[in-house]
């Protein structure tokens, strides 16, 4: 069996971080260590489901070393038929189809928070490539930063595809988006500020890297509607409260 960190050496780590913090601050770091420790967990299992299945193994054979069915195993680890995700608008549907080509062009197993930034420079995206355009990004410049940081795969093209737990939550953080601002529909635009929300994401990383900040962003988003709708560029400006997270 795999080691993994002790209790102890989680207790010394947020120690060594928080030294003198007040013990709400060394709570919130526990909270988000624990968060992250169960992100990793699930990139695990998904990556070791994904070694299974390219193994020849069945949903069947899997499902029962996960202790569920053949259709919950497979529920969980494949993306639902079209329309996908639910709940987005036809352009955001596009966007992401256009990251699960990212992804099978660059040879990767898996759907990432980087693949759908990507996808963001669809023609389709709106506001949210105008708004990357705006920050000086460019697909180009960022599938750069992809490689570097990523490499490319071997995968091929219609191999399988997983999605990480990672990109689940940017799709949840979309939603709460799209919500907040008072969109009924979740947009191209509300994907590109949910990246933001998943701080350890690769999408997360390569946008601080260039210099495009969740405030820049949702200042170039509000420029572009100021004109036409003052009220919700004012609502796109303010970002969401951020509360201790219990998952």
């Amino acid at each position: 069996m795999a080691e993994v960190p002790q209790l102890t050496q989680l207790v010394r780590a947020i120690d060594r971080q928080h030294p003198a913090s007040d013990p709400n601050a060394r709570l919130e770091a526990a909270v988000h260590t624990a968060a992250e420790l169960r992100a990793v967990g699930d990139e695990l299992v998904d990556h070791c489901v994904n070694a299974a299945r390219e193994a020849g193994r069945s949903w069947t054979d899997i499902g029962e070393v996960l202790g569920i069915s053949k259709q919950g195993a497979q529920k969980r680890f494949t993306p639902p038929v079209e329309p996908w995700p639910g709940g987005f608008s036809a352009s955001a549907q596009a966007v992401v189809a256009q990251a699960v080509e990212e992804a099978r062009a660059l040879g990767h197993r898996y759907l990432g928070t980087e693949h759908l930034l990507l996808g963001l420079f669809s023609d389709q995206a709106g506001l949210a490539v105008r708004c990357l355009t705006s920050l000086s990004l460019s697909h180009d410049r960022v599938q750069e930063r992809v490689i570097e940081l990523i490499g490319r795969g071997e995968n091929p093209p219609d191999g399988p595809l997983g999605v990480t737990p990672r990109t689940k939550r940017a799709f949840e953080a979309t939603r709460r988006e799209a919500r907040r601002v008072g969109n009924r529909c979740r947009e191209p635009e509300h994907l590109l500020l949910a990246l933001y929300t998943v701080k350890q994401g690769v999408a997360a990383q390569i946008l601080a890297s260039l210099g495009a900040s969740e405030e820049r962003a949702r200042e170039a988003l509000a420029e572009l509607l100021d004109r036409e709708a003052p009220e919700l560029a004012e609502r796109v400006r303010r970002p969401p409260r951020r509360r201790l997270s219990r998952r």
